[in-house]
């Protein structure tokens, strides 16, 4: 297991204000809804500004500079796809739907392709970060009718619930019209799927783990990669709080997914299904 280092107050302060306070996109989507709609612009270059200062600011927050960077990285890539989607709105809006899914998703490599190259000059530890396949059959500390439930029947089961409960909440919304357009744009919305779930794991989970678990406990990690991934789903499908919640709660067990088996085996995979299931049913209520 790795040794977790002992942080000042003062860390992890920063580290936890820098993650849920800044990463988030926290301060723009406040003067958003508070009425400064520039924000949304204005804003991320300054949090990025912020978190570069911190991080070569000298010895004080050294442990914290890998991590900083990786949060400067990830909002760089995330802010250059915002403008680019502000500029290119109207052309975004006149392509069929599930290829304006993919364009947006697909774009996700960027902030990808930065972290990636954060990580290279850090060299983290393959078991701090997770990225490699882990064991399917994982315990997860549950016991039903007496024997212990593994993550074969609890990945199963959250995957299940992925694909009934959206479905069934949009079933006043579907024709037949709507599922053929489902159907005839799967293939697409399965590339966007596979692109955007393993962009998010790796930005909000993966690449968060690698640098920040020689700072944390594994309980603390995962809360602290819950409310990230949760927080920035406050502007996401669905939004608001009700997005907050549904995306606390799905990263909630996506990290419990990576602590237990030490691999992505179902974490990926459960956040491909739930992509692919929301995407196609915004073609197919869009058609």
């Amino acid at each position: 297991m790795t040794a977790v280092r002992s942080l000042t107050r003062a860390q992890a302060v920063v580290l936890w204000t820098a993650v849920v306070g800044l990463a988030t996109g926290l301060p723009a989507t406040l003067a958003v809804a508070a009425g400064w709609a520039a924000g949304r612009v204005v804003l991320p270059p300054v949090v990025i500004a912020v978190l570069l200062i911190i991080a070569l600011s000298g010895q004080k927050f050294a442990p914290l500079r890998p991590l900083l960077l990786v949060l400067a990285a990830t909002a760089t890539g995330l802010h250059a796809i915002t403008v680019v989607s502000e500029v290119l709105g109207p052309r975004l809006e006149s392509l069929p739907v599930a290829v304006g899914i993919l364009v947006v998703n697909g774009a996700k490599l960027v902030p990808l392709t930065l972290v990636a190259l954060v990580l290279l000059t850090h060299r983290p530890r393959v078991e701090d970060s997770a990225l490699r396949f882990g064991d399917p059959r994982a315990a997860t500390g549950f016991r039903v009718a007496g024997r212990s439930l593994d993550w074969r029947w609890a990945g199963t089961a959250v995957a299940v619930l992925l694909i009934g409960g959206p479905v069934l909440a949009s079933a006043g919304l579907l024709d037949s019209g709507g599922l053929r357009a489902a159907a005839q744009w799967l293939p697409v919305c399965a590339v966007a799927a596979l692109i955007n779930s393993a962009a998010e794991e790796f930005l909000f989970r993966h690449g968060i783990n690698a640098v920040t678990a020689p700072l944390l406990g594994r309980t603390a990690l995962i809360a602290l990669t819950t409310l990230y991934f949760g927080i920035t789903h406050v502007n996401g499908t669905p939004g608001g709080i009700t997005g907050v919640l549904l995306g606390g709660g799905f990263g909630l067990v996506l990290a419990i997914a990576i602590a237990q088996t030490r691999g992505f085996c179902w974490n990926w995979p459960l956040h491909f299904v739930a992509d692919l299931v929301i995407f196609s049913l915004g073609v197919a209520i869009a058609a």
